[in-house]
């Protein structure tokens, strides 16, 4: 199964992820757990370009190119080798929902145009299952504030960019509903992951008779 976790930061996308894993690796799955953007060695090169606050004037096609390109490289040399052993899972801390919600909605590059360059990026791979956790703006920066330093590159945008970007994940949701879980953000951590392993669970029961 290919699982993905998606939305804004402080949503508690580490904390799921984290739980997600040890709890599939309990049941006897082979687990892999990567990130977006990074990944890869080249990934990583290309997160730290990403998130560097002095490349604060990089326009929105190059941010987006740039993401695609760690992402191609991810699928290439991480995802899809792992996809081929017998019991895998991949669990990606984001994918290229964040790029038609971060770089479509928020930088209002155009979602159409964004899926369909993602789609291109990736090979046309999908996530069997994406959860996105959801939370409001002041929610965000009030969890971030409790954990953060300096503020990246991406944390720097103003309130308005976040609320395009949230929306944009809610306009997903509804569009591609058979594998986009829009979950509670706001939850206690119990609750949330209570959620998800009930959606994963049959999931993962048909998948074990397939092998």
């Amino acid at each position: 199964m290919f699982i993905t976790f998606e939305g804004i930061d402080g949503s508690g996308k580490s904390t799921q992820i984290e739980r997600t894993a040890a709890w599939l690796t309990a049941l006897g799955w082979n687990v892999l757990v990567s990130r977006e953007p990074g990944g890869s060695r080249l990934g990583e090169v290309i997160r730290s370009i990403l998130l560097d606050p002095q490349w604060h004037s990089m326009c929105a096609r190059t941010e987006f190119f740039l993401y695609s390109a760690s992402r191609a490289q991810l699928i290439e040399e991480i995802v899809t080798p792992h996809l081929a052993q017998p019991k895998a899972v991949v669990i990606l801390d984001r994918y290229d929902d964040s790029s038609t919600a971060y770089q479509g909605g928020g930088r209002e590059l155009g979602i159409e145009k964004i899926e369909a360059i993602n789609a291109f990026a990736t090979g046309g791979l999908v996530p069997d299952l994406s959860f996105v956790l959801d939370v409001d703006w002041e929610t965000s920066q009030r969890r971030q504030r409790d954990s953060r330093g300096e503020p990246d590159r991406l944390e720097q945008n103003a309130r308005d960019f976040f609320e395009r970007v949230r929306a944009a994940y809610h306009d997903l949701c509804r569009r591609h509903a058979s594998r986009m879980v829009l979950l509670d953000g706001t939850k206690s951590a119990d609750e949330v992951f209570a959620a998800i392993q009930a959606r994963l669970d049959g999931r993962l029961n048909l998948a074990s008779l397939d092998k």
